[in-house]
This record gives structure tokens, sequence and C-alpha cells, in this order.
């Protein structure tokens, strides 16, 4: 594939670095991260209640137990706080056994796979975004994780790990909270920080949607490509 492409695209400055590491010519890599939906940059979000959002597949890499874990830490101290993960995956089951096992079937639930107008829905009312991504043992990674933007651009700040292309785009302190992979104290840390002062997690969602809409929506993302195809035609002889 180096040999024969004329352009590269990764969506991440981590995707780019291992994608040099294995080889790739640097005059052939491109960096284009993508944006979120329009819909999200018009979101209004009202003042935010106790309630945690996540949404992705149930897999390795987003490690979705981790967040369970965390939320349990956090719910201790706030009883009123809740958490909505949505979509579906093979470690469903797990999180809702997990769920079960502390006792905090009232304070989270599993709505499944929910369209863009009910992600919006949630995102509104959300305090944060959640997302405890992971390397996995395959050395499976996230690119930019989609979900994360479109929380952004809805102008809710992220709580996530430092974890590929996560780093890019959440801002420490500013449009959100990382912690390390697998640190569920730093997690829970996270979400009690937010649930401690409401305020402060409004001021990062301002920063967080100034942001996106500043640097990453699809039309930055659609001029790079545009940018990367003339540059490949030129090369063909």
């Amino acid at each position: 594939v180096f040999a024969t492409a004329s352009k590269i695209i990764a969506v991440s400055t981590d995707m780019h670095s291992d994608l040099s590491a294995l080889g790739c010519p640097e005059e052939k890599l491109a960096l284009a991260p993508y944006g979120p939906h329009p819909d999200f940059l018009k979101v209004h979000r009202a003042k935010p209640t106790a309630t945690f959002v996540g949404i992705g597949r149930f897999v390795d890499k987003k490690a979705p137990y981790f967040t369970v874990l965390a939320f349990a830490k956090a719910h201790k101290k706030h009883p009123q706080a809740r958490l909505i993960m949505a979509g579906e995956g093979y470690l469903l089951n797990t999180c809702q056994n997990l769920v079960t096992h502390l006792d905090l079937e009232g304070a989270v639930s599993f709505p499944g796979v929910i369209d863009r107008p009910a992600y919006i829905a949630l995102l509104e009312q959300a305090i944060a975004f959640v997302q405890h991504s992971v390397e996995s043992s395959t050395g499976d990674k996230e690119g930019t994780p989609v979900a994360i933007l479109e929380a952004q651009g809805a102008g809710v700040p992220v709580i996530a790990t430092r974890h590929a292309g996560i780093k890019d785009v959440v801002v420490e302190e500013v449009t959100g909270l990382l912690g390390d992979e697998k640190d569920v104290e730093a997690m829970a840390n996270a979400m009690i920080r937010l649930l401690d002062n409401p305020t402060e997690s409004i001021h990062m969602g301002v920063a967080a949607r100034k942001r996106i809409s500043e640097n990453y929506t699809l039309a930055h993302h659609i001029d790079k490509v545009a940018v990367c195809l003339k540059e490949a035609m030129a090369t063909k002889p």
C-alpha cells in the first residue's frame, strides 16, 4: 500500500506516527481528522443534570466496564448521579452483569442502539460525555472517536483517557478531563469534580464547542481530503 498509494490519510497524530513508524513515506502521509454532523453544533444545551452519557460499541478498545467502575465510585458520593451508555456489542452483557453486581441498576441504563436525535436529546442534559478508551491486547486503538467530536460540538465536556486521537481533540482542563488508560480512580475523580461543580461543566462545554467549530468541522475535513486528492492526481503519470 505504501508503495502504490499516492496519499494515505491519518485521522489522528497517533495514527500518523504509527503509519510513519511502519515505513510510510512522510510525503505520502496526510493528517485529516473528521468532524461531527452539523446538527451537533446547533444543540441548545440546557443546564446540565447529574447525568453522564456514553455511546459506542461495547468492545475491547472502548473498555466500557472501566466507565461503569468509575461511575460506581462517583455514585457513592453523589447518589443522584446517573449513567446512560448507548450502543451494543459483545461486552454489553458483561457491563449489565457488573451493574447488577454493584447494585447500580437504578442508576445505570443501557438503551441499546439509538439514532442521532436521541443522542442529541441525551447530550442536552448531560454533565459530561464519558469514554474509557484503551489499547486492546491485539493492538486495536481508536482513530479519533466521532462520538467525542459530536459531544464537544454539542457543548458537552468529555471525560476520557489519554488515548490515540482523543488527546488531539480534548484539551485537558479546558474542554474536558483526561486520565491514563485503565486508571479508574482518575476517571471517577473527574466525574466527582464536575458533579461537585456543574458550572465548570458549562464553561468547559462552551470552550469545547468553540474549538470543534473552529478546527474540526466536516468542512475542514472535506477541504483537507480535497487537497489530498488534487495532490494524488498531480503525481499520476
